[in-house]
Order: structure tokens, then sequence, then C-alpha cells
């Protein structure tokens, strides 16, 4: 469930200008900007070459408005916004820098167009923290955001500023941030708990992220009543996100799990089974799993092993009857991967409604770090 950031509303006008003798070159660039502009719409009503557009659209527009105009902001902001990430991590933090530089220059723009607490400057500010790679850049720009948030006497504005603020440290700075986000989300939950319904999509996202905090702090009650109540409203929502219904129940799973809370963890393989139609490939994917021990000895002899185990998920989603179909390194290998996987659980096959036992199997690659 993406964040929805404060769209800014600032149209695209073509100023008059008093002086003819370049009023060849203003004509000359209006209609470039002109044309490029409509194509980067027309780019996205058909969701097509959006990041080559929107470029085109920024760069005739810098030519046309200059770089002190709300309206090279608000083009640099949506040049910012469609450049998509690549899947190298070099190349992501490339993109990074470049939606920086782009959402820099827009806040500047519009912080001296209109102050640094102006509401205009939100967008360029959120943009700034969500591409900075400084903790105390990204803590910085949300602390203004929420300073400008609380000028505009609407509560929900602020909790919802201070949710995005909370997530974003949390995601990227918890090392560093993890109190701040912490703190931010309580105020957040707060107010959500307190003056909005049990269904709304705000009180979801931040069941999941007290969740979170929780886990990681090793709180598992306090994590699985947060994800009880997502599924309480999931089952009494059908319209609700499909997948992030799948993700309370599967964190319900893991955490039951851990707390020795087995037959609780049942009832949500099953309702995860009902919901994902069993893989038609040989191998299914573990609801959870414990990662097998590694064997004292071959880690002394730096010796890697492979296990594939064939097994039956009974109608719980337990494992029953594994065997070893081949083993690499020894019988260490092997033992240690049987006891780890008596302990996995898996989302039962499904027919005609009713759970059955069916058989799968999975390859354990153990590996010492070189």
């Amino acid at each position: 469930m993406k964040a929805q950031h404060l769209a800014l509303v600032i149209g695209l006008t073509f100023t008059p200008f008093a002086s003819q003798a370049n009023a060849s070159q203003v004509s000359d660039d209006k209609a470039a900007f002109s044309d490029a502009y409509q194509s980067y719409l027309t780019a996205v009503k058909k969701d097509k070459n959006i990041e080559q557009a929107a470029k085109h659209a920024y760069t005739t527009g810098l030519a046309l408005y200059g770089d002190k105009s709300d309206n090279t902001a608000s083009l640099a902001i949506n040049y910012a916004k469609a450049i998509t990430a690549p899947r190298s991590t070099n190349d992501k933090k490339n993109v990074s820098e470049q939606r920086f530089e782009l959402y820099s220059q827009a806040y500047t723009i519009l912080a001296n167009n209109h102050g640094k607490n102006a509401i205009e400057t939100i967008d360029a500010l959120i943009g700034k923290a969500e591409n900075t790679s400084s903790a105390y850049q990204a803590d910085n720009d949300y602390e203004r955001i929420i300073e400008i948030a609380k000028t505009q006497n609407n509560p929900k504005f602020v909790a919802d500023m201070q949710f995005e603020a909370a997530s974003l440290l949390a995601k990227k700075f918890a090392h560093k941030k993890y109190h701040k986000a912490k703190t931010l989300l309580n105020q957040a939950d707060d107010y959500y708990r307190n003056n909005l319904d049990d269904n709304t999509v705000e009180r979801i996202k931040a069941d999941f992220l007290m969740a979170s905090f929780a886990q990681g702090k090793k709180k598992y009650n306090e994590a699985i009543e947060r994800l009880n109540h997502v599924v309480s409203v999931f089952d009494n929502n059908l319209s609700f996100d499909h997948s992030a219904e799948l993700t309370a129940h599967s964190k319900l799973v893991n955490l039951y799990e851990k707390t020795g809370q087995s037959e609780q963890a049942t009832k949500h393989c099953l309702a995860i089974a009902k919901m994902v139609p069993w893989k038609k490939t040989q191998e299914q994917t573990p609801i959870y799993r414990k990662n097998p021990e590694y064997p004292q000895n071959k880690a002394r002899q730096m010796r890697d092993g492979i296990v594939v185990v064939e097994f039956d998920v009974d109608t719980a989603g337990f494992v029953k009857n594994p065997e070893v179909v081949s083993s690499q390194g020894g019988k260490e290998f092997e033992r240690s991967a049987l006891t780890a996987l008596k302990k996995w659980r898996y989302a039962p096959k499904f027919e005609n409604g009713q759970p059955v036992v069916a058989s799968t199997q999975v390859q354990l690659d153990f590996k010492i770090a070189r």
C-alpha cells in the first residue's frame, strides 16, 4: 500500500512578454513546450514512455519559464516522479541522486516564491526525504513537513505526515533513526485509533508497521494482536487488498510458530491455502521456515552441501514423511536438513474446497561464505 503524496496544484500558464525583440524566440519556446507537455500528458494517459516525455517537458519548460518559476518546479517534480529505478544497485543510487537534485531544485524555487513553511513545498520536501542517502537530511525534511502540516488546521494531515516519516525512517534509516521513527509512529497511531474507523486503510497500515516494530523487539504478543486486528478487518471487508491480507496471514503463521502456538498458526495456513492455488511446479513456497544448522565439522572443513528432500504437506500445512532424494557433502547435511524441515509450515493443497495431503520437494543449499 504505497503512500499517496500531497499533489501540487500548479497550473502551467504561458506568461506574456512585453519585449518584442525576442518575440520570435519566445514563440518558438512556447510552441516547443506546448508540444512537449502535450506529449507528456499523452504518455501519462497511455502509461507509456512517461520518463522520456517528462524529461522533454522539463527541459523545454525550463528554457521557457527559467529557473525561478513555479511551473519549472512542477515540471521538475513530474520528471523526478517519472524516473524509473533500474535493477542494479549502483544505477539505483544514481537514480536517487538524480531525483534528489530535481526535488531540491523544485524546493528551492517554491521556498523562494512562497516561503520555507509554505504548503506548496510539501511535495518537493517529501521527494527530497525519500531520495536522500542521509538520515539527517531525511529527518530534517520530515520535521519541516510535519511543522507545515500543523499550520493547516487538519490533524489527520499531521498524522499522515507523521506516519509517512515513520515509515521512511524505519525502512531506510532504522540504524540511526529507530527511536525517532517509533515516536512518530506512536503519534500517528494514537490519532488513527482515536479518530478513524477500524476498517480504514490508515489503521491497517499503522497496524502493520506497529507489528513490525513489536516483532523487531521480540514483543511477539503485541505484534500478534495488531495483525489479528488486520485479519479481522479483511474478514469483514471483502473488497480490501488481497496481497495485504496474505501478508497478514503469513506474518501470523511466523509469529505463532515462533511462540510455539502451532495450532493458532494452522488456521492462517488454511486461510492462505484458500487464497493461493497450489503451484503446478514441484516445489512449493513455505510460509514459515527454520534455517537448518550448519554441521560444525563441515564448517571447520569449509565444505558445502546440497540436500534435496521430498515430503508430504498434510491438511494442516505440516511437513510429514520427509525423505532425502539426493544429497552432496555427507550425511551430516542430510540430518540437519531433515531436522529443520520438520518445523516448516506450508499452505496445504485444496481440492473441491477441502484441504488434502499433497507431495512437494525442496532443495537446501549449505554454503560457506568465502
